[in-house]
C-alpha cells in the first residue's frame, strides 16, 4: 500500500510541475515582418471601443491547423454586429465570411474556423479580418482590424505546447494556453509584445 502511495504521490508531483512549466513563445525566424492593419475607431466620434488581433508584433503568425482558433479583444461591449471575413492574401479569395452576434463582453473573443469548415492550406497565407459595423449604412464607420495568418507544416505534437511556442506556432500556442493554461495567457501575449487595449 505504501509503496502505491509513494507512486501515485510522485505521479501527481511530476503533473504539478509539468502543468506549472512556463511556456516560452520563440518568434519564426523566416517569413515577411507585418503589423496589424486598422483597431482604430475611424473618425467616429461617439465610441472609444477598440478591436486588437491578439498576434505577435511584427511577424505574420502561423499555424499548423487546418482549422486554428482566432483571437482578438474587444475593449468594451458594444451593441453592433461583427463581420468576420478569412480570404487569401495573394488574390483575395474569400475563404468564410459571417456576421457574428454583437459582443455583450469586453475582452478576449474567439472565432473558431472549423464552426464555419473553413481550412488553411499548408504553406498559404491568407488575411482574416473582423469589422466592428457602426452604422450599416455608412460602412466608412467601421471599426476594422486585419492581419495575416499562414499554415506551416510541423510534426509537433499540437498537445506539446512548449515545442509549439519553441516552434513559432503563436496560433496553435495561444490556444493550447487558453484551453490548458489560462493563468499563462497574459504572459504568452506579453512574450509576443501585445498589450491588450494599448495600454
Amino acid at each position: 500500500m505504501s509503496k502505491i502511495i509513494l507512486l501515485l504521490s510522485s505521479f501527481f508531483l511530476s503533473t504539478a510541475v509539468l502543468a506549472d512549466t512556463p511556456i516560452l513563445f520563440k518568434p519564426p525566424t523566416t517569413g515577411a515582418p507585418t503589423t496589424q492593419r486598422g483597431g482604430g475607431t475611424r473618425g467616429i466620434s461617439n465610441t472609444s471601443i477598440q478591436l486588437q488581433a491578439l498576434v505577435p508584433t511584427g511577424q505574420v503568425g502561423l499555424t499548423a491547423q487546418a482549422s486554428p482558433n482566432l483571437y482578438w479583444f474587444v475593449s468594451e461591449a458594444a451593441p453592433y454586429s461583427v463581420e468576420f471575413s478569412l480570404s487569401v492574401e495573394s488574390t483575395g479569395e474569400i475563404i468564410a465570411e459571417e456576421t457574428l452576434p454583437p459582443v455583450t463582453k469586453a475582452g478576449i473573443q474567439t472565432i473558431k474556423l472549423n464552426s464555419f469548415n473553413a481550412q488553411l492550406t499548408e504553406g498559404s497565407d491568407y488575411l482574416w479580418s473582423i469589422a466592428l459595423v457602426i452604422d450599416p449604412t455608412q460602412r466608412g464607420k467601421d471599426i476594422l482590424i486585419s492581419v495575416p495568418i499562414r499554415r506551416n507544416p510541423t510534426t509537433i505534437d499540437l498537445n506539446d505546447g512548449a515545442k509549439l511556442a519553441q516552434a513559432g506556432f503563436w496560433y496553435d500556442t495561444l490556444q493550447y494556453v487558453t484551453e490548458n493554461k489560462s493563468s499563462q495567457v497574459q504572459d504568452l501575449l506579453k512574450q509576443a509584445g501585445i498589450t491588450l487595449g494599448g495600454k
